[in-house]
């Protein structure tokens, strides 16, 4: 995913100033887009195998700070939680401790 992101968005970047530069110097309309379209597939094949570079080359840099994933086991915390005593637990509402509340008028 990172390759096609560098991709992306050299390709873009490289397609904006292609643009740019073909509208500031009165290119006509099938040049620009001829230029654009030519720089769009060039520079996102560069930015692709730049990518594909740059993740082998830093890909111990980038596993370092990608999350890891975490085993948590859910039973044995519940059953923890529910030795400890609580004054305030959580209890649903029912018919017995649902009091209406009215709005003064």
């Amino acid at each position: 995913m990172l390759k096609l992101r560098i991709a992306l968005c050299l390709a873009l970047v490289v397609g904006t100033l292609t643009l740019t530069n073909g509208i500031l110097y009165g290119a006509r309309l099938t040049t620009i887009i001829y230029r654009v379209l030519i720089s769009l597939i060039v520079f996102g094949i560069a930015g692709y195998f730049l990518g594909f570079v740059g993740e082998k080359f830093f890909k111990e840099l980038l596993l370092k700070y990608t999350p890891q994933e975490q085993h948590i086991d859910v039973v044995s915390q519940q059953e923890q939680i529910e030795d400890l005593p609580s004054e305030n637990a959580f209890s649903p509402f029912t018919s017995e401790n649902f009091e209406q509340i009215s709005r003064p008028k």
